[in-house]
């Protein structure tokens, strides 16, 4: 006998489970056979309270966590979805800018563009991107004056059609109006511009509302989904007026396809029952995914959903409408709904999320009417077995005692043997032993086999993922090495040394380019062409990422051979540099240049400005101002470009800054630009500061103006200040 009682109590929890055993049968014979009938009553009383408590308290924390839960993604969904159809919006604009500049360029500088004819529309070019002159009247052919810009505007036909190619899957069109009413159209459907009687249509830009409202608003502006007079199709419209001299001169349009939006809305999903819609300022339904109810998208366009009797969907579209972003409940088709909303910046419309409330909620209610058929099941139960139990207990006492033990001792044994044999396999997973044997002591047909079975399927999955996160992790370091390696690789063909010529005090240069991606589009350059010849370079490459970084070095060798061949004769090795490019540019890509060759002896600079930012000029008692100089196109945009020579005298202590459009376009969480002014202020807080100073003060205000906001386009910028000719 005290054998085994040693081997029963071997175990510390094995002994544990013995004697509970033991205890609960004593205990229990003797509690049920003495007080089970008045426990009856009480026991159910408070099972029905128990219950009540719980399904009371798990209601409300589930209302309460789910609702936060929610809200938390729904506005998190909203404003990824109003963010990625906003981006679509902000290339066109940023586009749209671009283009502007070169047309005011040929508007203020027409005699530096040759004149190109223009064709009205033709048949036989539908399908492909062809330059087309639309009229209101036929008296709009003798207006000479009119007549004279449009071929001069057609210099810009290849960036007219780059502009629509890049985004050939939802740009429809780029045009060019006058005040005059002559329209430079630049589209693949010239077959559709005829009436039946096979005449041209007439075409009045003033008369449409892009050209009107972005007059109006001095600014570019997008329209609401309206149906085209050309296309038959729905799309959106945007006009961007253009300015010269102070005064409007022309007005671009663009159009894009409404089902470009529609397709980004209906993919944004949530949950089963989730779904988004697209609505304009002015209330107008622009996507929708239902077919049917308040929501159902009409494809003329010509629901205004706030003329609606649902004071719910009223105030959600009181609220979202205020381009702001927030959570609301609201019924729509007589169905509740969660409502999440975030504006499109761009385009000042409102991006909305729904979500059914039901459906959310739906595995709630279920948990509750599990916990009430248990509670119901329960008190049925309670009430049979004790009753049942006390007619038993007499009868069965004396057999419990005796089997009492051997059963405890048995079943301990039992359940407490796989245990100790798992608990001592799973201390010997460490380091690289990440597996779990399943062993047939495991196999007892109950929650230790599905113990052991997950164990095993933990080390597995957990082996795998190691795996996996290893292969990750190597990909992940290459892809940065190589990354990082042509950061380096492009700053080191840029001159980075300063002071640039220490031996050299007529002048003093510094130069910085700070790439908006790892690797970006622009560049500058300076070198002695002789020794009284100083060439100076800055360029702002189309596009971002490698292909622009290549492109890039590309342009800076040829410029750089072709100027120290042809020296003083800017505008010659400029038009060797472009006849080059041209020659390969399969990209379709061009870049902005300012080059000039100072002669040092005299102060002389003679440059050719192509499509680049206006150079400024700080004299030596005065304060920096804006150079305006005659304009030539981009280099590699067309093989008939000519590029005007420009010249500008440097006394000493006088100071030059160049720049890109990166610096001046740089945008805030506003989508506020820096502009010319806020750097002409930072430039002119101390003229007198060395180059180098009075750079890293425009940088520190660009920084400042422009906080955590991540920018589309690098920062180059080059100032040199010229102390004249060395004293003999």
């Amino acid at each position: 006998m005290q054998g085994l009682q040693n081997k029963i109590f071997r175990g510390k929890l094995q002994s544990k489970i013995f004697r509970l055993c033991i205890c609960l049968v004593v205990i229990s014979v003797i509690a049920f056979a003495l007080v089970g009938i008045i426990e009856v009553r009480t026991i159910r009383k408070i099972t029905i309270e128990t219950g009540e408590t719980q399904t009371g308290v798990i209601k409300q924390s589930s209302q309460e966590s789910m609702m936060k839960v929610v809200e938390d993604a729904l506005v998190r969904t909203a404003m990824q979805g109003a963010e990625i159809s906003d981006s679509e919006f902000g290339i066109l604009k940023h586009d749209s800018r671009q283009l502007a500049r070169q047309v005011q360029d040929v508007l203020e500088h027409p005699e530096n563009y040759n004149e190109i004819p223009v064709e009205r529309p033709k048949r036989e070019n539908g399908g492909d991107y062809s330059l087309q002159l639309l009229i209101s009247d036929e008296d709009d052919l003798n207006d000479l004056e009119g007549m004279t810009m449009m071929r001069k505007l057609a210099n810009l036909g290849p960036l007219m059609e780059e502009s629509i190619r890049d985004n050939d899957d939802y740009v429809l069109d780029c045009y060019i109006s006058l005040p005059s009413k002559q329209t430079l159209a630049m589209d693949k459907m010239s077959d559709k511009k005829f009436e039946e009687d096979g005449s041209i249509r007439l075409y009045d830009p003033t008369s449409r509302a892009w050209y009107q409202e972005s007059v109006r608003k001095g600014d570019m502006y997008f329209s609401p989904a309206v149906h085209s007079y050309f296309y038959n199709l729905t799309e959106v419209f945007y006009g961007t007026p253009v300015y010269a001299d102070g005064e409007l001169r022309a007005v671009l349009e663009g159009s894009v396809k409404l089902d470009k939006i529609q397709k980004m809305i209906s993919e944004i999903e949530f949950g089963k029952s989730g779904f988004s819609i697209l609505v304009s300022s002015d209330g107008q339904l622009v996507a929708s995914p239902r077919e049917t109810g308040e929501l159902a998208m009409d494809n003329e366009l010509s629901r205004d959903i706030r003329d609606t009797d649902n004071s719910s969907m009223k105030g959600l579209l009181d609220s979202a409408l205020k381009l702001e972003k927030g959570f609301k409940e609201v019924t729509i088709d007589g169905e509740e709904f969660y409502a999440a909303y975030a504006p499109l910046e761009t385009l000042g419309w409102t991006q909305m999320m729904f979500v059914s409330k039901q459906d959310l909620e739906a595995s709630t209610l279920d948990l509750l009417k599990e916990l009430d058929d248990l509670n119901a099941y329960t008190d049925r139960s309670y009430g049979k077995t004790f009753e049942n139990a006390f007619l038993l207990t007499i009868a069965v006492m004396l057999v419990l005692l005796v089997t009492a033990g051997l059963a405890a001792s048995f079943f301990s044994k039992r359940l407490v043997t796989p245990i100790n044999v798992m608990t001592k396999q799973v201390k010997e997973i460490h380091g690289d032993n990440i597996h779990f044997e399943m062993d047939d002591i495991y196999r007892t047909g109950d929650e230790i086999e599905v113990l052991a079975e997950s164990f095993m399927t933990l080390t597995d999955q957990l082996r795998s993922y190691i795996s996996e996160v290893t292969q990750i992790s190597a990909e992940k370091e290459r892809m940065s090495s190589e990354m990082n390696v042509a950061r380096k690789i492009q700053a080191s063909m840029l001159p980075r040394i300063f002071p640039a010529f220490p031996e050299r005090d007529e002048f003093d240069l510094y130069a910085c380019m700070i790439p908006a991606k790892e690797v970006g589009g622009d560049f500058y350059d300076y070198f002695f062409v002789d020794t009284d010849h100083l060439a100076i370079i800055i360029g702002d490459v189309s596009g971002k990422g490698i292909s622009a970084a290549l492109f890039m070095v590309m342009t800076k060798h040829i410029l750089q051979s072709q100027v120290m061949m042809l020296g003083k004769d800017v505008s010659g090795a400029m038009k060797s540099v472009n006849d080059l490019l041209m020659r390969d540019n399969v990209a379709n890509m061009f870049v902005t240049i300012w080059l000039g060759v100072l002669t040092i002896s005299t102060g002389q600079i003679k440059y050719v400005n192509a499509g680049h930012e206006y150079a400024t000029v700080c004299r030596k008692d005065g304060s920096f101002e804006v150079e305006k100089d005659r304009h030539s196109p981009p280099v590699a945009a067309s093989s008939r470009t000519k590029f005007r020579e420009n010249e500008l005298m440097l006394n000493p202590g006088d100071t030059l800054y160049l720049y890109t459009d990166g610096v001046t376009e740089a945008i805030n969480s506003s989508t506020e630009m820096f502009g010319r002014e806020r750097m002409l202020e930072a430039l002119n807080q101390d003229i007198k500061s060395r180059p180098r100073e009075l750079d890293d003060r425009v940088r520190n205000s660009i920084a400042e103006f422009v906080g955590d906001e991540d920018q589309f386009d690098d920062t180059t910028t080059l100032c040199i200040r010229y102390a004249g000719p060395k004293e003999k």
